[in-house]
């Protein structure tokens, strides 16, 4: 059965890790705090219609589902033109501050690094294939992950798991052996439901954990994939 664990442990960590092959990041607040820069796009393009976001209510959503969301919820009205040009708007804004500010989250450039020889690696995020793209560029992950699904790929956002089940569906790798990375309830959700197995990596996960153990302790580089 799928489950969602919150790694407190190396050694609960690692004993999942031992039986997969593939693992599978979520992209915006896993792999990168991207949180506070998003947060603030959306409120740079809001501003003007009065609106402030709260954006934990909406952190996994598509940019326009989350754009529609936060206008309803806000009583504003526009149409599906205006919503568009917001959406596009803040992509853009965002695009700009992660050129400026993005960095990885703690421990996670040594810890992709190690689990890169030993695993494939493939990536969903509900971020724009733009956007996603750019913000691995820019932290020297480009093409470490294959498959990269993103946004403009499904048609269905998590907590649906279409994503995760076309991970899978092209990786020809059964859900007993992938292994999910997620910081949102969302994306939580959605592994669950595609039948993977989830970490949690919202505190007090530590991406350190595997790095300070023996190397008798820790998997032998077995999948090796080159890009």
């Amino acid at each position: 059965m799928a489950r969602s664990i919150s790694a407190e442990g190396a050694l609960g960590a690692l004993q999942l890790l031992q039986d997969r092959s593939l693992l599978i990041f979520d992209f915006d607040g896993t792999l990168a705090d991207t949180s506070p820069l998003h947060a603030q796009a959306f409120n740079q393009v809001l501003a003007p219609l009065g609106v402030r976001v709260d954006y934990p209510a909406i952190a996994g959503m598509k940019t326009r589902d989350a754009m529609e969301k936060v206008v309803r919820q806000n009583g504003v009205r526009l149409d599906s033109e205006g919503l568009e040009k917001l959406s596009v708007e803040k992509q853009w804004r965002v695009r700009r501050l992660i050129e400026e500010r993005l960095v990885p989250l703690p421990g996670v450039a040594d810890f992709l690094s190690w689990v890169r020889p030993r695993y494939r690696l493939a990536l969903y995020s509900s971020g724009s294939r733009g956007t996603v793209t750019q913000s691995l560029e820019k932290l020297g992950f480009s093409r470490w992950f294959d498959p990269l699904i993103c946004a403009d790929d499904v048609t269905a956002a998590k907590p649906d798991p279409e994503g995760y089940l076309k991970v899978l569906q092209l990786t020809g790798v059964a859900p007993g052996r992938a292994l999910v990375f997620e910081d949102s309830d969302a994306g939580l959700q959605a592994a669950a439901r595609a039948g993977i197995t989830a970490v949690d990596v919202r505190p007090p996960f530590d991406y350190s954990f595997i790095l300070g153990l023996p190397p008798e302790q820790t998997p032998a580089a077995g999948y090796r994939w080159q890009p």
